[in-house]
């Protein structure tokens, strides 16, 4: 069931999701879970050198 989506943006403490920036938010999905966290780690990996950008699977 694809009820997974992929957040991502800039925090002010990138281990804490509710940190997120609201400005910087983009929501990707729905998704099913692989797919999710596919796409999740080519986001990370695509920002590597951006301390502060991170990307989460959340299920809605």
């Amino acid at each position: 069931m694809k009820n997974f989506y992929v957040i991502e943006g800039e925090h002010t403490n990138p281990n804490e999701i509710k940190t997120l920036l609201k400005n910087t938010e983009k929501k990707h999905g729905p998704f099913e879970e692989q797919e999710a966290n596919q796409i999740a780690k080519g986001l990370i990996q695509k920002n590597i050198d951006d301390f502060y950008h991170r990307a989460w699977v959340i299920k809605n």
